[in-house]
């Protein structure tokens, strides 16, 4: 699901536990094959809840969830509640184990 620019926050405040968050921006190369990954993953498990954000329409987003750069996918870090941030995007792989639920 594509998140629009305009509504991010009332967005980011509704993610649940299991939703993952991809930030990326579109004329970014190593942000169309992370996303490429994503959707490899997504075929594999079906049960993800991947939400997409286009950075450059929400750059409150950046500073609200502390990205440093993109691509960046943000997961949920089920030990404190919190989210943490995934920058490197190795393999399907490793991007599967990454974000298979513990």
């Amino acid at each position: 699901m594509e998140w629009e620019g305009g509504d991010w926050e009332r967005l980011l405040a509704e993610l649940t536990d299991g939703d993952l968050l991809y930030v990326y921006t579109p004329l970014c190369g190593t942000c169309a094959l992370a996303r490429r990954m994503l959707e490899i993953a997504e075929a594999m498990m079906p049960e993800l809840r991947i939400r997409a954000a286009n950075l450059n329409a929400m750059p409150g987003l950046a500073q609200r969830l502390r990205i440093e750069s993109v691509p960046c996918l943000s997961l949920p870090d089920g030990e404190s509640g919190e989210r943490r941030s995934l920058y490197r995007f190795g393999s399907v792989v490793e991007l599967t184990e990454a974000i298979r639920p513990s």
